[in-house]
């Protein structure tokens, strides 16, 4: 499967309709557009990642420690 796909196999939305999302294990939390969350356990999880991320998906987490550094610099 190409990575540019908007679709991924076995998974109902594209990846247009997906703002956030946060990994547990193979179980994923995403935020779609309209403000709905799903869920969605990943047979393949590190590819369904790469998917998210390659169509520039921001990950929670990620985000979260990226911000919560950024705060801790600038109130040292």
């Amino acid at each position: 499967m190409i990575m540019t796909n908007p679709y991924f196999s076995g998974f109902e939305y594209s990846a247009a309709q997906i703002r956030r999302f946060l990994q547990t294990h193979k179980t994923f939390t995403l935020l779609l557009s309209g403000g709905r969350i799903v869920h969605h356990e990943a047979e393949d999880a590190i590819r369904f990642r790469t998917w998210l991320l390659t169509h520039q998906i921001e990950d929670v987490r990620e985000s979260f420690t990226k911000n919560y550094s950024a705060y801790n610099l600038m109130s040292a």
